[in-house]
This record gives structure tokens, C-alpha cells and sequence, in this order.
């Protein structure tokens, strides 16, 4: 009775995920057996052995003991640093600040939606959206990418089939997790066109933006919502990548588009993010210091990463392996392609229980005909190589 008008999901349908409960059972068993497994599914900065950015004790212990400054945008100085990684292509007047990125999307959606209002985001991608518009009682329509032999586009059809009176805002992710699709200059123009014309807003999540693997002239520098000079366009970052940082909880968005628009929906944000005041004093005082330190752990970082897709590439070439791997332009995750016929959800099971952790494309939202497995490019190199090396092997015994 007490959760008859929840937003939450009835617990009876949250059973426990069947691939780690198989890489559990492993687990498990290697404690006493002594065996091996490799997981490559992890992408947590701060346990794979990059790395860290370190901040000076004593500007850890002014901005602890600073006077506190209650701002609903953000403090000032936080705005100023964060303008300038993007090479001053915005102002600190049109960046707000939030304890997460999660919590930005959250935030615009109360300030775009009502309940029963509707947001369109694109398929395969990070199932989170979801469950943050569930949270506010919105509806979150997916649309498939285009995917022509691993190569991955904004399918505009799709995109204009799928609006709807009530859709309310498009949310896009580049580059994609985990499909690696970053938005091309062309596609950013008509995604503004696209948005403006319908009084849609467009939502930009560039986390992963830092990590290309290639500098093709066509993909969208960062932020994108400072190449937009129509309606509303909102651009979302944070430490958690930019620095390697998701245990200090400091996230950002930058408006862009018509000024007038922007400056009514930042002054409506602030009343949203006044009644809460969430993001930690002490972290915004250091956040410059952290961004100043940034490439201390994105080097490193991207240095792996191309290590570890150059193996794959390598593998990939090799007469024996059952799998091909798909292009990307960025971010931490790589797709390998299995044939048509395969389950990837009960490849990774059969994986997990011969010690290999890896994501099933189901888990992002692959179609059934399109079997995919994702690993973690950020896995250390000698992990990652064995692991692959150990998959190859179960794929061709599988399949």
C-alpha cells in the first residue's frame, strides 16, 4: 500500500543478472582452485592500474576549511576552469554544475518534462537513461542507430518517426558507449535543425569526448552545444572521465543556442539545483587544480587504449579467430561482432564460467540478429591480451 504510487520498479522483476552470477560462481571456485579469469569488463578509473590525478595537501586542506558558498550554478571559479579546457569556445555564464552527470540528466528532464512527456535517445548505448526517466515518470523512446558494417549513424528517419507531440528532448551520447559512433559535424547540423524546428531540445553527453582514437577533422569538437546558434543545446561532462575521477562527484552541462532560450532555461535550472545545493564545496574549490592536472591521467589512459584495440585489430586479422571487431571513433569499449546465429547473452555466460567477463550486447540494447560481446578498453594490457587470447580459444570450441 505505502508503494502503490512509487516510481520505482517492482523489486519482484529485478533478478539477479545471469552473467555474473556465472563470473560469481567462478570466482568463486578459482579461490580454492587457484585458477585464473580475466575480467574485461572493467571501467572503473580508479582500479585498473592507471594513473591518478593528485592534488597539492595543502589545497586539499584550504578547500576542506574554506568559508562555504552556497551557488546554484556552481562557483565561479569552477565555471572558469571548466570554459577553459574547452579552449574558451563558452563563458562560465552558460555552465551549471552537478554533483553527476546522472544528475544533470535528471535535472533537465524536470526542466524540460512533464509526467507522460516523452525523450528519444539512440540504441545500442549505456542502459541508464532509462531508469532516470522512469524516475520522472517520462517515457524514454530508443531509435537503432544505423549500423552498415559496424560503421554507426543518426538514422533521421528513425529519429523523425519516433517524435511525437509529447517528445520533449533528444539525448545523444558521443562518443557511444559502447558502440565508439562519435556525432559528425554534418549529423550535428541537422540534429540542431532537426531539434530546433520541433522546440525539441538536444542533449549532448561527451564524457568519453577526450578519448578519440583518431583526429578525423569530421567528428564535432567538444563542447557541441558552442557550435549551436538555434534553440536549445546542452553539452554534458564531468571529472569522472575528464580526470579519471567518478569518486569525486562533480559534473557539468554548457548551454548553447538562441541566447533568450538559454538564459530562461538557466535561470529556471537554478531553481531546480537552489533547492538542493548538491554539489560538495570542496570539490568545486578543487576542480580547477584537478583540471589543470587532467592529462596526467588522459594520456596514460588513451595510451592504453590504443594498445589494447591494436591488439584486437591484430587478432581480428588472424585465420582462427570467430569474430570481427567493429570501428570506433572513441571511448573506453570496444564491440566484437559474432556470427548471425549466436546468443551473445549465453556466449557470455558460457565465457564467464571458463573464467572471461565480458559484456553481452544485450545488456546495451543490440538487436537479437546483431550477437555482439563488449570488453573494456582500459583494461591493463597483459590482462587484456590474455583474456582475449582465452576467448578466441572458447569462441571457436562454442561456435
Amino acid at each position: 500500500m505505502y508503494f502503490t504510487h512509487s516510481r520505482t520498479p517492482s523489486l519482484e522483476g529485478l533478478e539477479e543478472n545471469a552473467c555474473h552470477a556465472s563470473w560469481a560462481a567462478f570466482c568463486q571456485r578459482a579461490a580454492t582452485t587457484g585458477e585464473i579469469g580475466y575480467d574485461l569488463t572493467g571501467s572503473n578509473p580508479t582500479r585498473v592500474g592507471l594513473p591518478q590525478v593528485e592534488a597539492e595537501p595543502d589545497a586539499i586542506a584550504h578547500a576542506l576549511n574554506a568559508a562555504y558558498t552556497a551557488s546554484p550554478q556552481g562557483i565561479q571559479e569552477t565555471r572558469r576552469a571548466i570554459a577553459d579546457i574547452y579552449q574558451n569556445q563558452t563563458t562560465p555564464e552558460r555552465i551549471q554544475l552537478f554533483a553527476s552527470t546522472s544528475e544533470a540528466v535528471g535535472a533537465l528532464v524536470k526542466l524540460f518534462c512533464a509526467p507522460g512527456d516523452e525523450i528519444i535517445t539512440c540504441s545500442p548505448t549505456y542502459p541508464l537513461l532509462d531508469c532516470l526517466c522512469s524516475l520522472e515518470c517520462v517515457t524514454l523512446r530508443e531509435i537503432p542507430l544505423q549500423d552498415c558494417a559496424g560503421e554507426w549513424a543518426i538514422d533521421f528517419w528513425a529519429l523523425e518517426q519516433a517524435c511525437t507531440p509529447q517528445t520533449r528532448a533528444i539525448i545523444v551520447v558521443s562518443p557511444n558507449n559502447p558502440t565508439g559512433h562519435c556525432i559528425r559535424c554534418d549529423e550535428l547540423k541537422c540534429l540542431i535543425e532537426f531539434c530546433a524546428k520541433r522546440h525539441i531540445v538536444l542533449v549532448i553527453d561527451e564524457v568519453f569526448a577526450s578519448y578519440r582514437l583518431n583526429d578525423n577533422p569530421e567528428l564535432v569538437s567538444e563542447p557541441a552545444a558552442a557550435m549551436a546558434d538555434r534553440g536549445i543545446v546542452i553539452s554534458l561532462s564531468g571529472l569522472s572521465k575528464v580526470c579519471g575521477q567518478p569518486q569525486h562527484k562533480l559534473g557539468w552541462a554548457v548551454f548553447g543556442g538562441d541566447p533568450e532560450l538559454v538564459s530562461e532555461a538557466m535561470s529556471r535550472l537554478t531553481y531546480i539545483t537552489d533547492s538542493t545545493l548538491s554539489v560538495s564545496g570542496w570539490v568545486q574549490r578543487m576542480a580547477p587544480q584537478f583540471l589543470a592536472k587532467r592529462h596526467d591521467f588522459r594520456a596514460p589512459c588513451l595510451a592504453r587504449m590504443r594498445q589494447n584495440y591494436a591488439y584486437l585489430q591484430a587478432c581480428a586479422q588472424r585465420p582462427d579467430v570467430q569474430w570481427r571487431l567493429d570501428p570506433i571513433d572513441g571511448g573506453w569499449s570496444a564491440c566484437i561482432r559474432l556470427p548471425g546465429w549466436a546468443d551473445d547473452d549465453q556466449i557470455a555466460q558460457k565465457l564467464a564460467q571458463n573464467g572471461v567477463r565480458v559484456f553481452p550486447g544485450l545488456f546495451f540494447g543490440y538487436r537479437a540478429n546483431h550477437p555482439t560481446l563488449v570488453v573494456s578498453l582500459i583494461t591493463p594490457p597483459e590482462s587484456f591480451a590474455a583474456g582475449i587470447e582465452r576467448m578466441t580459444t572458447l569462441l571457436t570450441q562454442m561456435l
